[in-house]
């Protein structure tokens, strides 16, 4: 092998096989490129019932004040305030940081009906209280997990324990990917994370190429090289 040969020779000797090499990465793209989907468990195409959202920004900010502050109403809590807690709320049990002697604490702040809707906002949220009827509050969502990590995978993936896929892999799984790319969806964690960690946007047991990684920033993106046209996950 002649150690004198430059990139320059192997372009001006090889130039028609860079050209092939072009032209199969373009061939996958196009038709050829939904078995090499197939294989790799990344969804080629539109599903069958064709997507309206653009794009999905998810907002998962641990952290926040409790609903009860907010815009979950518990008129019964101002009642019991500073008495012990009602029978009914142990049950028997015991849990990590409720003490069986604990007594009730009511709401801090003061709540009031907004909008045509009715809907009740505390009086930290006087922005809010302003498009009432423009916003949607779900209240029908409940879990039993009340400590963080446990709370926030099952907020994330619907189940408190880990191993599951994450919203961000779920949707990238069913709508596919337009782009080989850029990153399915992209979360970006801020601080030292949430306590439920990378639980919560793990690809459980879904295709390896809805799996996350971490890059030298810190932020973290898919590892499979591909954009999703709906996801753009950011937590």
């Amino acid at each position: 092998m002649n150690p004198n040969i430059t990139r320059r020779h192997f372009f001006q000797d090889c130039g028609v096989g860079v050209g092939k090499i072009a032209l199969a990465s373009l061939i996958a793209d196009g038709a050829l490129g939904k078995l090499a989907a197939a294989g790799s468990g990344m969804r080629s195409g539109l599903p069958h019932h064709a997507p309206k959202a653009k794009a999905v920004i998810h907002l998962f900010m641990a952290g926040a004040p409790s609903q009860l502050e907010l815009f979950d109403n518990k008129p019964e809590l101002a009642k019991l305030e500073g008495k012990p807690l009602p029978p009914s709320i142990i049950n028997g049990q015991r849990y990590a940081f409720i003490r069986p002697d604990a007594a009730v604490l009511g709401p801090r702040f003061k709540f009031a009906r907004h909008g045509q809707s009715g809907a009740e906002l505390s009086e930290m949220l006087p922005n809010i209280a302003t498009i009432a009827d423009d916003i949607a509050i779900v209240k029908s969502c409940r879990t039993t997990q009340f400590n963080h990590a446990p709370a926030q995978i099952f907020m994330n993936t619907g189940f408190s324990q880990p191993g599951r896929p994450s919203m961000g892999s779920w949707i990238t799984y069913g709508l596919g990917s337009e782009s080989k790319d850029l990153p399915s969806f992209v979360v970006m964690s801020t601080g030292a994370g949430i306590s439920g960690g990378a639980a919560c946007w793990s690809s459980g047991f879904l295709p390896s190429c809805s799996s996350m990684r971490a890059d030298r920033s810190g932020s973290i993106g898919a590892s499979s090289t591909a954009t999703s046209r709906q996801v753009s996950s950011t937590a």
